[in-house]
């Protein structure tokens, strides 16, 4: 039964959500206005796949900022996108997707092909322009999913682009049970999306039941605070495993 009514919900967040694409398509790209319609749209689908968000410490002020946080699932993206008006660093195969590729391309990430070792200090430079034109970025520094339990070792070549940055903000992604308690194993699994794992056999197993995506902000990061980008990486790293740590020990309700 749970499962049903999750797969129902599901559908109804994503037809609901399908139906704001038209009017968002007429608006001018990149403009206020469709930045409000497209994170409308995140929170709808996020609540359609049994999300709860709660966003717990406080967003940098201002334009120009290297958000770098931990990532789970595809679902990071709706969570991350219903909160913050921000462009994502994406995986260039993506732009390729169909109809989700065109969808894609006209929310205007930074595409990125992590594959091409030689093509880096272009990408690099791609996000260096959008931070130095008043943009911000989302960019998961693991460069692919883990499985909630621990965090990747961060790819420092995208830190490249920092020297950017006017700050950079670590969040801690952690979903957890909707009270705020940890997460069961095999509901961590199931929300996890890691290895060849089909996306529509991942959604249906995240819509099956009610999650707490709690997206925490920590303070930001002067990036001329760090002589290499490097020791810039492993700061931010360890902000965020510590915080995602703590999350899961507090009680029941805290912010």
């Amino acid at each position: 039964m749970a499962r049903m009514l999750g797969r129902s919900r599901a559908v109804a967040g994503a037809l609901w959500a399908a139906a704001a694409v038209p009017r968002w398509w007429l608006q001018k790209p990149a403009s206020a206005a469709a930045g409000r319609r497209v994170r409308r749209v995140f929170a709808r689908l996020a609540k359609g796949f049994g999300l709860a968000i709660a966003v717990r410490g406080d967003r940098a002020p201002g334009g120009g900022i290297l958000f770098v946080a931990n990532h789970i699932s595809w679902a990071d993206i709706v969570v991350l996108g219903s909160v913050l008006d921000a462009d994502f660093v994406s995986k260039a195969d993506i732009a390729a997707w169909p109809l989700i590729g065109r969808l894609a391309r006209r929310l205007g990430p930074v595409f990125v092909d992590r594959e091409r070792r030689h093509h880096v200090s272009g990408q690099a430079e791609a996000i260096r322009q959008r931070l130095l034109a008043g943009g911000s970025v989302i960019l998961f520094p693991e460069g692919t999913t883990a499985d909630g339990r621990a965090l990747l070792p961060f790819r420092t070549s995208l830190f490249a682009a920092a020297d950017a940055a006017r700050l950079i903000q670590p969040i801690a992604l952690v979903y957890a049970a909707p009270d705020g308690g940890a997460l069961p194993p095999n509901r961590l699994d199931e929300i996890a999306w890691t290895g060849d794992e089909a996306l529509l056999q991942n959604a249906a197993a995240l819509a099956r039941g009610a999650t707490l995506a709690i997206v925490r902000l920590l303070p930001p990061i002067d990036p001329c605070a760090f002589p290499d980008r490097k020791m810039l990486a492993e700061h931010a790293r360890a902000a965020i495993a510590a915080a995602c740590a703590r999350e899961i020990t507090l009680p029941h309700g805290s912010t």
